[in-house]
């Protein structure tokens, strides 16, 4: 029997794909044997056909192989979101190697844990040409394409494995979603140095032969006039982009219609003040993770539902589990489990740290499915607090404390204590003035009193990673 969330699927959409056996890099070299002359990338002044730009990709594949690189290597990049990123990373992976994307944001200590972890032979700056020769042998679909470094929360470098083929049907199982053409433009705000940006601005983009529009720095006025002067059709990015772009003047974009947030739970009214201001391109939610490279979720949609992350996406399946590993009944919270072809082969060099259950990705994250195969995600196992006894979720904190006026962004911690465990702490960065105790009142009224948070900071901004997640080790490790 078919599960219950296909009923849902977009029309004519089947829930079960085929998948080419290409390398990722075939998708580039499609779109530049079939139409050559379209622009397959923008990046301000600068313009590249797929004709040019997989000729610079060919180039890039032999100049790394003639520094050394063999199929296999790792080469480290890192990655901005400029043009020689793009040449480089699909170059790497024309010549055979193996991509570990690098936020040029991370720290020396971080990124030379990534380059010892990895064993990377070489490593390119950021915005380095990796120059030209003749390319090396092509790699096989089944081979490893990518190591994804995961935000983790224990500060040790753990790297999911993707293969060509997990990243080749992501790409293909949200352009399919949602219906995407060849006349896409993306306008590539996310990181290209992160799985989702890879995914969506790259991949995805040049799957269906679309063009990209690179966005090298997100500013709310700016990224609003390129997505007018270059009529983007796609935009995606976290919760707090969508936050700060709806704090800009309202900009007419009417060609945008494919919109969706991620990275983090969309807050409050995030949803209905964009559908409010952007009527013609409603804001989807979807859920993933590093590990389904990374999406695994998205809200129908013909049939969203409001506060969930929608449905299990092609070829994909999902279950929620209790600590013992059997499926919990509806409306009941679990763990989520995932299963499809996207979803990783498991930790590079981590044989004893295996995310599988029973052949499913344990995720780590608690969520909630109803009847019709609709999932809530509610927390993060290892987020979750334990407060004299109670399990708290920081997540319905925040929510309650984001109802308040005065509130624009709030993440709760737990503040390790002797005698009651951890005690909920939020920090909030205000939208106008408010008093500690008259936040803590406002969450008295609305929540049980073991949520309550028994102390609010007031900062200036939360630490986030380069996709807008909340950098919550940070916070706990500034309460201890």
């Amino acid at each position: 029997m078919a599960p219950p969330w296909t009923l849902h699927y977009p029309p004519g959409l089947p829930p079960e794909g085929r998948y080419p056996g290409i390398p990722l890099f075939g998708f580039l070299e499609r779109g530049a044997r079939r139409r050559p002359g379209k622009v397959a990338l923008v990046d301000g002044a600068r313009s590249f056909t797929y004709g040019d730009l997989w000729d610079r990709v060919c180039g890039a594949a032999g100049a790394l192989a003639a520094r050394g690189a063999a199929p296999g290597d790792r080469v480290l990049l890192r990655m901005s979101n400029a043009w020689t990123s793009v040449v480089a990373f699909y170059g790497a992976l024309r010549a055979g190697c193996v991509v570990v994307p690098s936020s040029p944001q991370i720290g020396d200590a971080e990124l030379l844990a990534q380059v010892a972890d990895s064993e990377a032979r070489i490593v390119l700056g950021e915005g380095e040409d990796p120059g030209a020769g003749d390319p090396p042998p092509r790699p096989l679909p089944s081979a490893l394409a990518v190591l994804q470094y995961t935000s983790g929360t224990t500060g040790r470098p753990k790297a999911a494995m993707m293969s060509h083929g997990n990243l080749v049907a992501n790409a293909l199982q949200n352009a399919r979603w949602f219906g995407w053409t060849a006349r896409e433009r993306t306008l590539g705000v996310l990181p290209i140095c992160h799985t989702w940006g890879i995914c969506i601005c790259l991949n995805s983009t040049f799957a269906v032969g679309g063009t990209l529009v690179l966005v090298p720095r997100f500013d709310p006025e700016e990224t609003l006039a390129l997505a007018a002067r270059h009529k983007a059709t796609v935009l995606y990015g976290s919760a707090t982009m969508f936050h700060r772009l709806l704090e800009a003047p309202r900009a007419d974009l009417p060609a945008l219609r494919h919109v969706k947030a991620g990275a983090m739970l969309t807050q409050g009214r995030l949803k209905e003040r964009w559908d409010e201001r952007y009527p013609k391109a409603p804001l989807q939610q979807g859920y993933g993770l590093t590990e389904a490279s990374p999406e695994s979720h998205n809200n129908p949609p013909h049939r969203f539902k409001a506060g969930t992350v929608g449905v299990p996406i092609q070829d994909t399946h999902c279950r929620v589990v209790d600590g013992t590993g059997s499926d919990v009944k509806e409306g009941v919270p679990g763990e989520v489990l995932l299963k499809g072809p996207q979803v990783t082969s498991g930790y590079w060099r981590r044989p004893g740290e295996s995310p599988f259950l029973d052949g499913w990705l344990r995720t780590g994250d608690v969520g909630v499915m109803d009847s019709d195969g609709y999932l809530t995600i509610v927390d993060r196992l290892k987020d979750m607090l334990k407060f004299r006894g109670y399990t708290v979720s920081p997540n319905a904190v925040e929510e309650c404390l984001l109802r308040h006026p005065a509130v624009k962004e709030a993440v709760v911690v737990g503040r390790p204590d002797e005698r009651d465990g951890e005690v909920p702490v939020a920090f909030v960065v205000r939208a106008a003035a408010a008093a500690e105790q008259e936040l803590i009142a406002h969450c008295r009224a609305a929540l049980a009193p073991y949520e309550v948070p028994r102390e609010v900071r007031f900062v200036d901004a939360i630490p986030r990673n380069a996709v807008g997640k909340p950098l919550r080790r940070e916070l706990r490790d500034g309460v201890r």
